[in-house]
């Protein structure tokens, strides 16, 4: 982010001093963010969602990540049956949408039909063959059990449209037109720049984690985005913004601790990770990728991000689904945190360092090679640069755009390079690990397997023993190591109640008011 530069006048700077801070909008029937830009509101045809277009698309159900499963939302009472071939559900009486019109179960399955055919992540449910519908309950039918469903029936990009509108609009119509089933409907749409909601007040929902469960108490909202930083933390200071979300370091430091604010982690599950090339280069040896491994210390990395970074000691982190804390707890005790035992494995491999300038040697080649890294990540990879070098290694940057990072890693064109993945479910990160199809010695048959049988163990407390064997199989080859997990903040003023934040990062707002 861009330093603000930006120089008060005496009268502007007065004005805000005088301010109550936090103290949020005189008007309180109305909720005022500034949050990500808004895309369309047919999340079936979206890739990326805001975190408050939940507020006029409810998922169909909750994911309660305290206890890793499933929770009632939209529907009630899944099911999974004991053969994994079929699930069940309900669709409750009582809910209307906005435009006054009753959710029916057949809504539910003219809406999964419609996220088949335009969904980008369709891949997730396509495994769902058939459904019936028999008085309030829906039957989904599977080709087999695939567990990636359960993310995106909470996630948000499964939502309910009514089918009459699915069977009558274009999608093109559908993206800004259509009435999904939420707490709150379009009122107006301003292209780049904001979206004004009105509570639905024919809404009701059985979600556990929230107490209420009918019309919003906050009637009306406001949503802005591609608003300037400087702008966004002067206008929630002087109380006309409720809500900022995703601060950035700059904003963070400058709210931190002030009277009338509260500031929460809101990390989505995001994972800073690298990858070594193992077909050419010093990194064929495993020892020298283990000597690598053992002497990074990820504390005094994150530590270079003013708070927006944390240690990784696992690749699946523990906010994904079906996080393996015994997968963590082994990287962090065989491969962390040890250079003594980093600089014992070079030397068994018959690096020396021949000439006293603390670069090893071997074969009259150097301990050396380049890391590709995003500009962003500079500050931290030259941290870890630092760090290598005091078991012998010298670490060469050169900064990339991430899509040229990707680029040079599929055509097996690096030493190693940066990468990242932010997604909660953890069989979607299995398949993109090994995104390249080269350079992989832990893609094979048994690892594909493996990923098959995870993706299809309904039962969540075998699927994520499963999930801790993928990343021992993966930690075996000593090629692809997580470094930092990305973490974000929102900040809202403290005369909004009832807003929580839970520990995967999601949101629940139904019981906001002031």
């Amino acid at each position: 982010m861009k330093k603000k530069l930006l120089v008060l006048g005496l009268i502007f700077a007065m004005v805000f001093t005088m301010a109550a801070c936090g103290g949020g909008s005189d008007d309180k029937d109305t909720f005022v963010a500034i949050d990500d830009e808004w895309y369309g509101i047919d999340c079936y045809q979206l890739d990326s969602t805001s975190g408050f277009t939940s507020m006029v698309a409810a998922p169909l159900f909750q994911w309660d990540p305290d206890q890793g499963k499933m929770v009632d939302y939209v529907c009630t009472n899944w099911k999974v049956s004991e053969d994994g071939k079929t699930a069940t559900f309900d669709v409750p009486e009582g809910m209307k949408y906005s435009t006054g019109e009753t959710v029916e179960p057949e809504d539910i399955v003219a809406s999964i039909l419609h996220g088949q055919e335009v969904s980008p992540y369709n891949s997730g449910y396509s495994n769902i063959e058939k459904m019936d519908v028999d008085g309030r309950t829906v039957t989904l039918h599977f080709s087999s059990y695939r567990s990636e469903l359960e993310y995106y029936l909470t996630s948000g990009f499964l939502v309910v449209i009514d089918k009459d509108e699915l069977d009558e609009m274009t999608d093109e119509e559908l993206m800004w037109d259509s009435h999904p089933y939420g707490p709150y409907a379009i009122e107006e749409y301003v292209s780049g720049s904001e979206v004004k909601l009105v509570a639905n007040e024919g809404w009701t929902c059985n979600n556990p984690l929230a107490e209420n469960h009918g019309a919003m108490k906050i009637k009306n909202v406001s949503i802005r985005f591609n608003v300037e930083e400087f702008t966004q933390t002067e206008e929630f200071k002087n109380g006309t913004v409720h809500f900022l979300g995703g601060l950035s370091s700059e904003m963070y430091k400058e709210l931190e601790g002030m009277e009338g604010v509260e500031i929460v982690d809101s990390s989505y599950p995001t994972l800073d990770y690298f990858e070594l090339n193992t077909d050419k280069g010093i990194f064929q040896d495993i020892n020298v990728r283990k000597a690598l491994a053992l002497a990074i210390d990820r504390e005094a990395i994150a530590a270079t991000s003013d708070g927006m970074l944390k240690p990784a000691y696992s690749l699946v982190i523990d906010k994904v689904q079906c996080y393996d804390e015994n997968s963590e707890k082994w990287f962090k005790e065989n491969l962390a945190n040890n250079p003594d035992e980093a600089k014992k494995l070079l030397a068994e491999s018959g690096w020396k360092d021949t000439d006293g300038d603390g670069i090893l040697e071997k074969n009259g080649n150097k301990l050396e090679f380049t890391f590709y890294s995003w500009e962003s990540s500079t500050d931290m990879i030259q941290k870890m640069a630092d760090q290598l070098k005091a078991v012998g290694f010298k670490l060469n940057i050169e900064t990339l755009d991430w899509n040229y990072i990707y680029e040079k890693i599929s055509d097996n064109e690096y030493d190693s390079g940066i990468e990242c993945l932010a997604w909660a479910e953890p069989m979607l990160l299995f398949d993109l690990f090994y995104y390249d199809g080269t350079n992989n010695p832990g893609d094979t048959t048994a690892y594909r397997d493996l990923v098959d049988q995870t993706a299809a163990e309904a039962d969540p407390v075998e699927r994520t023993k499963k999930v801790g064997q993928l990343q021992s199989m993966m930690y075996e080859n000593v090629n692809i190591l997580p470094l930092t997990e990305e973490l974000s903040y929102v900040a809202y003023t403290s005369d909004l109640k009832g807003y929580k934040t839970l520990s995967d990062g999601t949101s629940v707002f139904l019981d906001m008011t002031f």
